[in-house]
């Protein structure tokens, strides 16, 4: 008996030292069998996937689940899409899925995939995964979109950020790279008319200094700046990222680097719409046929150049689109000019009083744009409009030449109208 009690003492000792000696870590705790990804597509072809998207995976290594929590989800076929989007009040939510139903959905947009392995520890890896569970639930998932402040990339950068106690944000206070607006431009350079209603749109704030921070509203620009970030653990000090990869890469070129430089093409293209003005107002003051096609030009040139100032103005004053308020272009983009849709076609029948009054309006434009061109003089308005200035005021310019030259030449028409009118009556 006493053989076996000290065979008994013996051993428990030796699994004591052995519980004692095994490493900590090998030790399983919450959050130890979870991997947890940045995913980083890039751009589509949509418009709306120009700027790239992104999401987290979660990897289960114990139970074989993936999960993808994307902040990107919303409707295309929904009816209330474009009225919520004009209103600046679209409701996206955070959708659940599969990591092969995502890479396969976006290989076949042929759509880049870059995936960063994020080095946080187990008790954070478990606090991300249970946060992102709770917001995926239906009363949870759904958020007011908006493309600069509240998107998919600024809602996984923030709960990056929360799990690693704020370093991300504490490692982004660098300045941007370049402002909001040149982001924008950067990414739609290869879609022109995407590119100037963007640029047409964005007010002053875009155009502010920011930082980093700020800036990670592109999922591209959250990947640099993940890669940018260090956590302090046991054994010291490691990057965040503790690996990346490229899972596919898409056949398409690359985005910019920085926006293209396309202020001379809107000078030379607002030089030509002045000078073609200013030519088919003279023309039309000799040819009937030449006056029919610059009262249709008057008219086009209302229509949308008014319309824009209309909805530049309906946006600011009406919608929760702050990126668009107070915007200078509004200046450009005259709301009254829209009353030469109408007027233009008195131009084309040759009408001294609808020639007059749109004559008025061009002036009016002319003088409004030109003020927002000496605004520029004052620290105070500083919107990135340079360029949009060289568009409209030239043209502007042209278009009242043009109407000047053509109701001269009317009036003596009408009064020798009126001269044979009075001359044909019985005495």
């Amino acid at each position: 008996m006493l053989a076996k009690g000290v065979a008994l003492a013996v051993f428990t000792t030796l699994v004591s030292i052995a519980v004692i000696a095994v490493p900590r870590a090998a030790r399983a705790e919450p959050g130890d069998d979870l991997r947890v990804y940045v995913m980083t597509m890039g751009p589509g072809d949509h418009p709306f996937f120009k700027f790239g998207h992104n999401a987290i995976w979660i990897a289960d290594r114990a139970t074989g689940t993936s999960q993808v929590y994307n902040f990107g989800t919303f409707r295309f076929d929904s009816p209330r899409l474009i009225p919520e989007f004009m209103r600046g009040r679209l409701m996206y939510w955070l959708s659940v899925s599969t990591i092969e139903r995502t890479t396969a959905a976006y290989q076949k947009e042929n759509r880049s995939i870059e995936v960063q392995e994020l080095d946080l520890p187990a008790a954070e890896k478990e606090a991300l995964a249970a946060r992102l569970a709770e917001n995926a639930l239906p009363e949870n998932r759904a958020y007011k979109y908006d493309y600069f402040l509240d998107n998919c990339s600024t809602r996984v950068r923030d709960a990056i950020d929360k799990a690693t106690g704020g370093r991300l944000h504490a490692a982004s206070t660098a300045p941007a790279r370049m402002t909001l607006r040149a982001q924008a431009l950067r990414l739609t350079a290869d879609l022109p008319w995407e590119y100037l209603a963007l640029h047409l749109i964005l007010g002053p704030t875009t155009d502010r200094p920011g930082d980093r921070w700020g800036e990670m509203f592109i999922p591209e620009e959250l990947a640099r700046g993940l890669r940018a970030v260090s956590l302090q653990h046991p054994t010291g000090a490691r990057p965040l990222v503790k690996s990346q990869e490229v899972t596919f890469r898409a056949q398409r070129d690359a985005p910019l680097d920085h926006p293209p430089e396309r202020g001379v093409t809107l000078l030379l293209t607002g030089l030509g719409l002045g000078v073609a003005f200013a030519g088919f107002g003279l023309a039309g003051a000799v040819s009937a046929f030449l006056r029919v096609i610059f009262g249709a030009m008057v008219a086009l040139w209302g229509f949308a150049v008014g319309f824009i100032g209309c909805f530049l103005s309906l946006v600011w004053a009406f919608t929760d689109h702050v990126v668009a308020a107070r915007n200078e272009n509004i200046l450009q983009c005259a709301p009254f000019a829209i009353a030469l849709c109408v007027l233009g076609w008195g131009v084309a029948a040759g009408r001294p009083g609808a020639t007059k009054k749109a004559f008025v309006v061009a002036v009016a434009a002319a003088v409004l744009s030109l003020a927002g061109a000496a605004l520029k003089l004052h620290p105070a308005f500083r919107q990135d409009n340079a360029s949009l200035i060289g568009l409209f005021l030239p043209a502007w310019f042209g278009l009242f030449l043009g109407l000047a030259t053509l109701r001269r030449a009317l009036v003596p028409q009408q009064a020798h109208r009126s001269g044979t009118r009075s001359g044909a009556e019985p005495i």
